[in-house]
């Protein structure tokens, strides 16, 4: 008797035992990111590059202070297991019937009792489990520069006193977004995660009306990913980050409003 390999040998009356399909777990929730997500940004950094790939430290804070808004976190979200006596006890008591009131409304219809939620999040942990980091850029395609963090002041603010400055790291000005990076929690790909991380950051700025053009650079085996959310593959990038070949992409922003907006 043979079997393919990755398969078992069965004798009469055994049965494989088929794994459940993985699922896309569940509370997920996607929301800008902020600096006090930096320690979750550089592990899943960490996790998701080689070395010389990867942002450093001092880069995600500088780009997660100088422009949150184009940074978006994928979260799993755990919460408070609040019980319905729970419920109960926090509802305003506005909002709880007294027996005088059960006993004057015996003539209506009663549509039980309406019960609010805590007054506060129960919202115990966020895990972050896929992010794209993006900052506005003084040029059309990723450069080295694009990638750097300027000279900056006390106040987090970049010298202008110092050359060529105002054309390094984020340009508020820009109608260009440059994203530097994209990464899914190895525990989590193959579940789409990716797409629906990246359709949802350019629908948002897109809606926002905050830049014309989105770019980024891949290396090959990504570029049919990308393409698959609307990027154009302009080729070979000129940009030789960590001595590796990249492709220069970007996806134009249309700013195309909903037929059905209010």
């Amino acid at each position: 008797m043979s079997a393919k390999i990755g398969q078992p040998i069965l004798t009469s009356g055994q049965r494989v035992q088929q794994q459940p399909p993985r699922q896309r777990p569940q509370h997920l929730c996607i929301r800008p990111l902020t600096v006090y997500d930096l320690d979750q940004v550089e592990a899943l950094e960490a996790s998701g590059f080689d070395d010389a790939e990867r942002a450093s430290r001092e880069k995600l804070k500088y780009r997660l202070i100088a422009c949150p808004e184009l940074s978006s976190g994928l979260f799993v979200r755990e919460f408070e297991d609040i019980g319905a006596e729970a419920v109960e006890k926090n509802a305003p008591s506005a909002n709880k019937k007294t027996k005088k009131d059960k006993d004057d409304s015996d003539d209506e219809e009663d549509d039980g009792e309406f019960i609010l939620p805590p007054p506060r999040s129960t919202v115990k942990k966020e895990t972050l489990i896929g992010h794209v980091i993006g900052t506005k850029m003084y040029d059309q395609k990723i450069t080295e520069r694009s990638m750097g963090i300027p000279k900056l002041t006390d106040d987090y603010l970049p010298d202008s006193s110092v050359p060529g400055n105002d054309k390094i790291g984020h340009i508020e000005a820009s109608r260009v977004i440059g994203i530097h990076s994209v990464v899914i929690h190895q525990n989590y790909r193959g579940l789409k995660l990716g797409s629906l991380l990246v359709k949802d950051y350019l629908q948002k700025m897109n809606q926002q009306c905050v830049a014309d053009r989105v770019v980024l650079i891949a290396k090959s085996k990504l570029v049919p990913f990308y393409k698959n959310i609307e990027f154009v593959d302009d080729g070979i990038s000129d940009c030789k980050f960590a001595d590796s070949e990249w492709h220069d992409l970007h996806c134009v922003l249309t700013h195309e409003e909903d037929e059905d907006d209010m």
